[in-house]
């Protein structure tokens, strides 16, 4: 969100909570989504430093393949993603996250 490469545990917190849906209970919705953020961390976050790199997504997704189908239908179809997966782990891939927008 900052374009420093990085997401970190405020900014995870700010895109979920921007992107869910409001419920009518008498839970406090924001313990849910810092339930969450914390989950996403402690599975992603391999050099513990409270914020996610691309360097961190990449080792989580190459160690879980099931964290690719957890994003649902933005992301490319099996071939895409192998043929994804094969060049990432060649070194074939070069991401600029400098360019991404937020």
């Amino acid at each position: 969100m900052n374009s420093d490469g990085y997401i970190s545990r405020e900014e995870m917190f700010q895109m979920l909570k921007n992107s869910m849906v409001k419920q009518t209970t008498e839970e406090d919705p924001d313990e849910g989504i810092k339930d969450i953020v914390e989950l996403v961390l402690k599975k992603m976050d391999h050099d513990h430093d409270n914020r996610l790199s691309m360097d961190d997504f990449m080792k989580s997704v190459k160690e879980e393949d099931l964290l690719l189908e957890a994003f649902g239908p933005c992301l490319p179809d099996t071939k895409y993603r192998e043929k994804f997966l094969a060049d990432l782990e060649s070194g074939n891939v070069d991401i600029d996250v400098s360019q991404a927008k937020s």
